[in-house]
């Protein structure tokens, strides 16, 4: 059997972890906040903030959902 190469989203979030971050969800509303941790299926933001100024604990977002993740810092 062959070795599965891991996927390259796995690899960078998995350095982003802990990171303050920005993502789109379903392309209308924007976050950002520290990379908490993530799966296959849904990704966990911690001190969250939208693009308006509400602010959260945390987030959970399907990776389905998601347009774009961009790292802030």
């Amino acid at each position: 059997m062959s070795e599965e190469k891991p996927l390259l989203l796995d690899e960078t979030l998995k350095k982003w972890k802990g990171k303050r971050i920005a993502l789109a969800v379903s392309g209308d509303h924007s976050f950002t906040g520290i990379l908490k941790d993530f799966d296959e299926e849904i990704i966990i933001l911690e001190n969250v903030a939208d693009v308006v100024g509400n602010r959260g604990k945390a987030l959970v977002v399907k990776i389905d959902d998601v347009n774009w993740i961009m790292l802030l810092e």
